[in-house]
């Protein structure tokens, strides 16, 4: 242990000089940038520092300085306080007190503490579950809530339990009461939450094939112990109120979002550390700044801003904010209208509480139409403009790109909406949920290398993924419908 905690405290000297190569970088292509995570530096904070993970308080603490707006707050929508994962080795959980603490590091306003209702993975469940009551804990203020509420999930690989299942990760936000149950698909738990008034999305979509990492296609054809292989059936059939990267994150999880919201649907997009199981980083090192247009916190609303998609998200921390707005009136999770084709103007705002250099781009419809590189210091914001033409409903959104490692804040979509049209940008992304269907209906059939995780609910959930494959392939056709209409107007202007 010793010479790791060394090793560590090595790397963490290096930061300085790392700092210092990336202010004389020139940006590089954004497939570089899309790389992601994966393989780059990670810091376990506690570990180099000497701290123990009983409290993940207070060294590193920063400025309580908000970068984001008086009406946005920032939270960790996934944190566990038992015992596993970055915390396996302690003996007592971390009590309400230490969790407010805890919130110091990052200056945070919200955190969900979840009970582990599915496999009982983090200890001790049996002492989470009744904490979940639907009202904050007594030790919350006006300006820190501490909440319970749960995760569900049976992983498929890498646990010795017995009950397993291929869905993916559930985090249930809003629950009044919990408890621990096993099925073999995902929605019997969309429906108990929605009957309690909750929200639920999907966790870990970082585990998701991406870029140059196999199947090239992008379809799952492994397992692991968290992938969310049902989040395009549930978002498609309305389930499903978010996607939410967490651990480190990825670009992985943000492709996942641009081809969801390019078939029309809209969840909200989250960020959370999963702490301990981030290596017991810091609480927020990753989260999700929720805006509340009443300006006035409380945790219903910060869940339902969740689910509406008034979000930023960051990798970075509570070190910097990207502020998008559109026609001097429209934020992440709005929607403008527009009774034909025309322009739109944007403005981004890039802001950070260190010194840094990055590239800010617009996202259109899932393609980077505008970007551009600069630095950034505390007061002295990087600001963009520019104008985008709309032909067709769609979508924007911006991020701030970092040279190594893909994505460090992305706010949630604008909807632009064209003579009451739906969006439907793209047929290939509504046919590509199409093959994922199939490809899961394949494998969970009797026969298929997955069919023993579907043993006994296999026709419930196969009536799921068809009706859910049927919405997606009506989509496509209207996508395609739209492209040829599209091009038949322009090439008829152009004469």
């Amino acid at each position: 242990m010793a010479k790791a905690l060394d090793t560590l405290r090595a790397r963490f000297a290096e930061i300085s000089s790392f700092l210092g190569r990336a202010a004389k970088i020139t940006m590089k292509t954004q497939i570089e940038s899309a790389i992601g995570i994966k393989g780059g530096l990670q810091l376990l904070v506690s570990g180099v520092l000497g701290l123990s993970l009983l409290a993940p308080t207070i060294s590193l603490a920063q400025s309580a300085d908000r970068l984001e707006p008086p009406d946005w707050f920032a939270g960790d929508a996934h944190v566990h306080r038992g015992i596993g994962c970055g915390r396996s080795n302690e003996k007592e959980m971390l009590t309400p007190r230490q969790l407010f603490e805890g919130m110091q590091t990052n200056n945070l306003a919200v955190i969900s503490v979840l009970a582990d209702i599915g496999n009982g993975e983090i200890k001790y469940a049996g002492r989470d579950i009744p904490m979940i009551t639907g009202e904050d804990n007594a030790v919350s203020t006006g300006q820190r809530l501490v909440h319970w509420d749960a995760e569900w999930h049976f992983d498929p690989e890498g646990v010795t339990f017995s009950d397993k299942m291929i869905g993916g990760h559930l985090i249930i936000l809003g629950l009044r009461s919990g408890r621990s149950f096993f099925t073999q698909f995902t929605y019997p738990v969309f429906a108990w939450a929605t009957k309690q008034g909750a929200i639920a999305g999907f966790a870990h979509m970082q585990y998701l094939p991406y870029a140059f990492y196999p199947p090239p296609d992008g379809i799952p054809q492994s397992l692991d112990c968290c992938a969310p292989l049902e989040y395009p059936v549930e978002t498609a059939l309305g389930s499903a109120s978010f996607l939410m990267e967490d651990v480190h994150g990825s670009d992985a999880a943000i492709q996942a979002y641009y081809r969801i919201l390019n078939t029309g649907f809209r969840p909200g997009l989250a960020a959370s550390t999963d702490y301990s199981c981030n290596y017991g980083e810091p609480f927020g090192t990753l989260l999700t700044y929720v805006r509340i247009p009443d300006g006035n916190l409380t945790y219903r609303k910060w869940g339902e801003g969740i689910a509406k998609g008034r979000t930023v998200v960051s990798r970075n921390a509570h070190n910097e904010f990207l502020d998008l707005n559109v026609n001097d009136a429209a934020a992440p999770g709005d929607e403008i209208r527009l009774s034909e084709a025309g322009p739109v103007q944007v403005r981004i705002e890039w802001r950070s509480l260190k010194g840094a250099v990055g590239r800010v781009e617009l996202v259109h419809d899932g393609a980077v139409v505008a970007s551009q590189t600069g630095t950034v210091a505390p007061g002295a914001p990087v600001v963009f403009e520019t104008t985008v033409v709309f032909r067709q409903s769609g979508w924007l959104a911006a991020r701030r790109m970092d040279w190594q490692n893909g994505h460090q804040t992305h706010t949630g979509a604008v909807f632009v909406i064209v003579n009451s049209k739906p969006i439907r940008a793209s047929a290939s992304d509504a046919q590509f949920f199409v093959q994922w269907i199939d490809n899961l209906i394949k494998q969970t059939s009797s026969g298929g290398k997955w069919s023993e995780f579907l043993s006994q609910d296999r026709e419930a959930a196969h009536n799921r993924y068809r009706a859910a494959k049927a919405i997606f392939e009506n989509i496509a056709v209207e996508a395609q419908r739209q492209a040829v209409a599209r091009a038949a107007s322009e090439k008829a202007a152009a004469h």
